[in-house]
């Protein structure tokens, strides 16, 4: 049986890979994904959704990279709370985030099937804002 640290590290290998397959194969089939706070009023999504929302936000970012600064682990409830912070290289400029995640792990520990994310609201909607902007002006697809 996996643990659910080794789960959870499985979820931040697979955002530094960048690639939409590697992010979803940490994922449960019936994973649910909450992106939080309920100001950003994002809808709660299964799997398909998550992949329609996600994928046009991924192309835009270059270099992503995940840093974990702090992990707590509950073996017995199957849940991992990372504390990171990413940066990554838009065309306009250099973007930085920070995120908690509440990991919620399947019986045998080895995907998740609640993945509880919680952003930066005032900087990425700000950061996502120039640049849907800029793209726009470039004539390249909405995010």
């Amino acid at each position: 049986m996996a643990s659910c640290l080794e789960t959870a590290q499985a979820v931040v290998s697979a955002y530094n890979t960048w690639t939409l397959e590697n992010i979803m194969n940490v994922r449960a089939s019936d994973c649910i994904n909450y992106i939080l706070p309920a100001s950003l009023s994002r809808k709660t999504m299964n799997n398909e959704e998550y992949i329609s929302f996600f994928a046009p936000r991924m192309a835009p970012f270059r270099n992503f990279n995940l840093k974990v600064h702090d992990t707590v682990v509950d073996e017995a409830a199957r849940k991992v709370v990372l504390h990171m912070t990413s940066t990554a290289s838009t065309d306009i400029g250099d973007y930085h985030n920070e995120y908690m995640l509440k990991l919620h792990m399947t019986d045998d520990r080895r995907k998740i099937d609640k993945f509880e994310e919680f952003v930066d609201s005032a900087y990425s909607a700000r950061y996502m804002a120039e640049l849907q902007q800029h793209q726009s002006k470039q004539g390249k697809a909405s995010m």
